[in-house]
């Protein structure tokens, strides 16, 4: 798991990272070294505080979203732009999407 990489990221202390998710330091630190394995809540509880999701936080490895060969160039370069913003920046981008695809989905259809 990435917890140790995403708390250091992060400028956290394992006690704080425990007081902040009800945990005891104990049992944050076996979540980080790997001893034990958290519950699904408790894994929710952690993508939700580091702000990623469950797959990145276990490193599990989605094939269709990694083998991008299929997919035409104007989404592989939108990609490779979004990957370059930092966190403010992609969560900006992504409500101008989220909107702009509502909006999309609102839109009265024309029927000839």
């Amino acid at each position: 798991m990435k917890l140790k990489e995403l708390r250091l990221k992060h400028g956290k202390t394992q006690q704080e990272i425990a007081k902040d998710l009800n945990l005891t330091q104990n049992t944050y630190s076996n979540y980080e070294k790997e001893k034990t394995t958290p519950d699904i809540q408790t894994l929710i509880k952690l993508a939700d505080y580091f702000h990623v999701t469950i797959d990145y936080l276990v490193e599990h490895e989605v094939p269709y979203l990694i083998d991008k060969s299929a997919w035409p160039e104007s989404k592989k370069e939108l990609l490779n732009m979004i990957a370059e913003l930092d966190d403010f920046e992609s969560e900006k981008i992504k409500g101008i999407i989220v909107g702009y695809t509502q909006a999309q989905k609102e839109k009265p259809k024309i029927i000839n």
